[in-house]
């Protein structure tokens, strides 16, 4: 016989004994993330934290602490209903209470660490809501004395204040032992938020969202597509840092996390970014509630804008008019913004400006209460098991001074960029403080590369070259092999790593791209090696030029960094992207005006074509963008003699290889494609040709 389940649409939960679940509504956080769930099945959306308890205590006194806490909060205890209408039946704590006791070996002053490693290793993992309550307990035992209390939590139903509130209801029935379970508990009530939600829309789509660039960021030897989680190690922010951050916020009447995320910006527009979006994670609590179990995180995007001339105090305040939006957004979940501008507007931004930094300063409850004879130590600051960010910013105080962390995903950053932007962070914050009413330029550590460079196989102007020409000519030469035209000479940017080319250098031919700039002249020779084709390294500068990567106002960029690049002294951006590693190595990323912005995103048809040209059966390719209102991008692949020039097998082939994050291509298989007489493709013919 199927189980009796009532639904209740008031603020209390009537449960009484064996009469079975009770259905409550979902709060529109709560709709969101379940629906994101139905949609990401292997997705992780939840976190975790941890307390060691020292002192005698049985494994079943913890438990019936853990059981008394779910007892007093309902959504700690319910399960999602997977039906046309999700709703989440709430069931007695003991049917469905999730508490594990385990052994495992630890040193005195490691149990916290190493709790945190193996939740990772072997707890972190898809949350079926439909058949697991949102709350799991593991007790680590590592001595007669010594355990951790390890709890899972599913972000439907916690949040960071929540955190709190648990550890102060944990302790207190820890220290009160067992008791009855109550019957009655108060349920939110979620006020309608149609509004606020088409004043959200409205608000992104006045601020020029179309035209937003993509977020530039460090990195050190490029980074790979894998989306865990990555933490760094804490870093300190000094507390004679704090005190001057303290002092400015009173004076511009602003918070101390507002401080931290004037700073953050300041970060990234050292990095050569003038507008971008941070995200900011907020309890969509109210006053009345906000002492509950259950209430649900919300992200909020901010619009900050920074220019070289801004000061600290400027960006104190602009801060402070961006987190504005917090309280006037903060009840609109986050996905229903995505999905409202995509479905009326026809912007999307779920790969693009919203998602790629956070920051976080959530206050840290200090008197959390105590119990006779044992000792506590919780950790609140485990590392995100969920991505929600490409990188997340996560910013604490304590006392006087303040210490942070970021979480990365690798395909945003390397471990080396990660470093770089911590310590970024920590040095800004002393020197933005220091001199709050300096422009922001003046902050700059600029990095020049050295003058020349050894050729990595002898001097190559000193290399009568073979065949030299536009890529059509390079392609020709390689398909006569190494022993004929041993060395080949082409312009860098008309250069794809066509498999021809590949099976060419390996047989022991050599390709060298000629890197002349069209207001810069010659910058060098990239000898280009088939073991790394998507890196065309500058292996062999011009020399007495000292090479440089500039902003667009010819401003120098760190290293690390993507830009433009420059010569020395001389004021004028070039026509080359590129960014310089820590080794001071240049790596080309392909010419400005292949470049395209689009909410959030760069889009970069060099890339895109390296990736194509890198096909099976590939003779040539192009990719081709426009817009009309919506971005267009199209993709022309030419197929090598004898491949099959089917248009659905190609349309496979480019799909599955086509660069993370941009828009879907359609794709055309050409005979060939339209030149220039200088070898270079006919943009325009060839966009015509694909209009037919």
């Amino acid at each position: 016989m199927a189980e009796a389940v009532r639904e209740v649409t008031g603020a209390a939960d009537p449960r009484a004994s064996g009469a079975g679940p009770v259905l409550v509504r979902l709060s529109p956080a709560q709709e969101a993330m379940w629906l994101e769930q139905q949609l990401h099945p292997r997705s992780i959306n939840g976190g975790f934290l941890s307390v060691l308890i020292s002192g005698g205590v049985t494994a079943e006194r913890v438990r019936a602490a853990c059981l008394a806490v779910c007892e007093d909060h309902p959504q700690l205890r319910g399960l999602v209903t997977d039906g046309a209408e999700a709703r989440m039946a709430i069931r007695p704590a003991s049917d469905v209470l999730q508490f594990e006791e385990l052994g495992m070996e630890a040193a005195p002053g490691q149990e916290l660490a190493a709790a945190r490693d193996w939740y990772r290793a072997h707890r972190v993992g898809p949350w079926d809501l439909t058949t697991r309550s949102p709350i799991t307990f593991s007790l680590l035992t590592h001595g007669p004395d010594r355990h951790t209390l390890v709890v899972g939590v599913h972000h439907i139903a916690f949040d960071g204040r929540s955190k709190f509130v648990f550890a102060r209801q944990f302790l207190r029935a820890l220290a009160t032992g067992p008791r009855p379970p109550r019957e009655n508990h108060a349920l939110p009530e979620h006020p309608a938020i149609d509004e606020e939600l088409d004043d959200v829309v409205r608000y992104w789509l006045s601020a020029g969202l179309l035209d937003l660039p993509g977020l530039v960021l460090p990195r050190s030897a490029g980074t790979d597509e894998d989306a865990a989680v990555r933490p760094t190690p804490r870093f300190d922010l000094p507390a004679e840092h704090c005190a001057r951050l303290r002092e400015l916020t009173r004076q511009t009447g602003v918070s101390f996390f507002t401080g931290l995320v004037a700073c953050a910006a300041a970060v990234l527009h050292g990095y050569g970014n003038r507008r971008f979006v941070l995200g900011i994670p907020v309890d969509t609590s109210v006053p009345e509630t906000r002492d509950h179990i259950g209430l649900q995180v919300n992200v909020v995007p901010c619009l900050m804008e920074a220019t070289p001339e801004t000061t600290f105090r400027d960006l104190l305040a602009a801060a402070g008019e961006a987190l504005g939006l917090v309280h006037r957004h903060r009840r609109v979940p986050f996905s229903w913004v995505l999905r409202e501008l995509r479905r009326r507007h026809g912007v999307d931004v779920s790969q693009g400006a919203f998602d790629r930094i956070g920051v976080s300063c959530p206050s840290v409850a200090r008197d959390l209460g105590e119990v006779a004879g044992l000792e506590f130590d919780w950790d609140f600051f485990a590392p995100n098991s969920t991505r929600s960010f490409d990188l997340i910013l996560q910013l604490r105080r304590e006392g006087d001074a303040a210490y942070g962390r970021l979480d990365f995903t690798p395909a945003a950053l390397d471990q080396a960029g990660a470093r770089r932007l911590t310590a970024d962070f920590t040095r800004l914050l002393g020197a933005l403080t220091e001199r709050p009413d300096a422009p922001l330029h003046t902050f700059a550590e600029p990095h020049v590369r050295p003058a020349g460079g050894p050729a990595p196989d002898g001097d190559t102007d000193t290399l009568p070259p073979t065949a030299r020409g536009s890529f059509p000519e390079l392609a020709a030469a390689a398909a006569t092999g190494p022993a004929a035209v041993p060395v080949a000479h082409c312009p860098v940017e008309q250069f794809l790593p066509t498999p021809a080319v590949a099976a060419y250098r390996r047989a022991g031919g050599r390709v060298l791209l000629d890197v002349v700039d069209p207001a810069l002249g010659r910058l060098g020779v990239c000898d280009w090696r088939a073991r790394d084709p998507y890196g065309i390294w500058l292996t062999d500068p011009a020399p007495g030029r000292p090479l440089r990567v500039t902003d667009p106002e010819g401003r120098t960029l760190p290293r690390g960094i993507a830009g433009l690049l420059g010569v020395g002294d001389d004021p004028r951006p070039g026509g080359f992207r590129a960014w310089i590693d820590a080794d001071g190595r240049v790596r080309l990323l392909g010419t400005a005006d292949q470049v395209r912005h689009w909410v959030g995103r760069t889009l970069d048809r060099a890339e895109a074509e390296t990736v194509l040209a890198a096909l099976p059966g590939v003779q040539e390719a192009a990719v081709v963008t426009g817009d009309s209102g919506a971005l267009r991008v199209r993709a022309a692949v030419v197929p090598t003699a004898g491949t099959d020039p089917d248009p659905r097998v190609w349309r496979r082939a480019v799909r599955r290889a086509w660069p993370a994050g941009w828009p879907p291509p359609t794709v055309h298989v050409l005979d060939r494609l339209p030149r220039l007489a200088s070898g270079r493709v006919d943009g325009v013919a060839l966009a015509a040709a694909l209009e037919k």
